[in-house]
């Protein structure tokens, strides 16, 4: 967890990195882990185009995995949730979250663990591992009475 000073913003902003399952690193490392050795066995017994194409799915199926995964993080503005996983990323305004809940779910996300937090907008649910889940909870559910209390206090 970072805290930054958001340029446009009251508050530091806080990152909250995503935890990781030992089972879903090794999957996702499985592919080129073993293209790796496959590649190096096949160039001991002398077949090095066959090794040369392993070696090349291995670089690619790395450089693909590494693109969607690292960074994995989420970061709380004080009017905004930003969800960056590899080159996706969403922007999520606090106004629009409608609900805030711990999840196993087995549904895709960027998410690396299951210990999962679900965050329901009236868009659609994105799903989030963050690694200290308790406090990213704890966390965004008092910025978001925040934003209530404040938006009561203008309507007043």
């Amino acid at each position: 967890m970072d805290n930054e000073i958001s340029p446009k913003r009251k508050l530091p902003a806080t990152t909250y990195r995503s935890g990781v399952d030992l089972w879903i690193f090794v999957m996702l490392t499985l592919a080129p882990i073993t293209s790796l050795v496959i590649a190096i066995y096949l160039l001991q017994q002398g077949q090095g185009v066959g090794a040369l194409t392993l070696f090349l799915c291995a670089a690619a199926t790395a450089s693909l995995t590494a693109a969607v995964t690292i960074p994995c993080r989420y970061t709380l503005h004080d009017d905004g949730l930003t969800i960056r996983c590899g080159v996706l990323c969403y922007q999520i305004p606090l106004a629009e979250i409608i609900s805030v809940t711990k999840s196993a779910t087995v549904l895709s996300g960027p998410a690396l663990s299951m210990k999962r937090v679900l965050i329901q907008t009236s868009k659609r649910t994105h799903i989030l591992s963050p690694k200290e889940r308790d406090s990213f909870i704890e966390n965004l559910e008092q910025t978001l009475q925040k934003i209530d209390r404040e938006t009561s206090q203008e309507e007043s």
